[in-house]
């Protein structure tokens, strides 16, 4: 399965048949749910936007269908609330990364652009599709092309952006930024106690392990995308951090006593900056 190429909805249409599914309740017959979302000519319910979401959820192991083509919900979005957003982020992002190894045919196309665009720098660099193709296109670690052609660049976008690895640039229209922070907080609200302070290097690898396609992440080594060493966070996570320090949901400590620290890329300094601990302060819920 491949997210970035036509027939392939976009995750805000997923939403929506997300949505529709868990008001229902129960396991729901294929047509109520296009009779509801997709109303027209009944020739048309195998080839529109309910059929390929329902088909990229059942790839996704996020939903499955019975014989009589009544479709439930599984693998954590039948626990999704109507209205939570950030559920469905969660639950898909784990998905489309295969963060549990559940994903039988691994969404290649996606995982690629993504781990290339995490080893940017998000504080001096932006992207659409002209730059990509005029001055990135051949520069993967692997040697492929990051994007393939023009129409992939939009779906990586709206998908950057619904896994919260991506974000829009607030300096340059049409362009977007290697902002992984969303989903940066989403992990540790899940994984770190509020108002506790954990040793960094066990931070950095919970991120890793959460957010496979940043460098260090295994998906991202797979391709080629390392840093070299353990302790360098890369650009991407050191500004997802430091933004959480500089929105006021998180501390990052620096200890002279420590046995280990991460370095940080910090544009405004010569040198990394050290960190040795990190608080959470506020999850991405408050």
């Amino acid at each position: 399965m491949q997210l970035l190429n036509t027939p392939a909805p976009y995750p805000a249409i997923i939403w929506t048949v997300v949505r529709f599914m868990v008001a229902e309740g129960k396991p729901t017959h294929k047509k109520t749910i296009t009779t509801y979302l997709e109303p027209g000519e009944a020739d048309a319910k195998n080839s529109g936007p309910v059929h390929h979401s329902l088909g990229t959820l059942n790839d996704l192991g996020l939903a499955i269908r019975s014989e009589a083509d009544t479709w439930s919900l599984r693998g954590g979005l039948e626990k999704v609330g109507i209205d939570d957003y950030a559920g469905f982020q969660r639950v898909i992002r784990r998905a489309v990364l295969a963060v549990d190894g559940e994903v039988p045919d691994p969404p290649d196309d996606i995982r690629r652009a993504l781990a290339w665009i995490l080893m940017r720098d998000p504080f001096k660099e932006s992207f659409n599709w002209a730059t990509i193709d005029q001055q990135h296109n051949r520069s993967a670690p692997d040697g492929q092309l990051v994007l393939a052609n023009d129409t992939r660049w939009p779906s990586l976008a709206e998908w950057g952006r619904a896994l919260g690895l991506m974000a829009p640039a607030p300096h340059a229209r049409d362009r977007h930024v290697p902002d992984c922070t969303s989903a940066v907080h989403q992990v540790l609200t899940d994984g770190l106690e509020r108002g506790r302070s954990t040793d960094s290097m066990s931070v950095l690898q919970l991120l890793r392990r959460q957010l496979p396609v940043v460098p260090g992440g295994s998906l991202a080594a797979s391709l080629g995308c390392a840093p070299e060493a353990p302790k360098i966070a890369g650009a991407a996570l050191s500004f997802a951090l430091m933004r959480g320090e500089h929105e006021g949901w998180l501390v990052l400590g620096q200890d002279s006593d420590a046995s280990a620290v991460i370095n940080l890329h910090d544009p405004d300094r010569s040198s990394p900056r050290f960190c040795s601990s990190i608080t959470l302060l506020e999850g991405d819920d408050a």
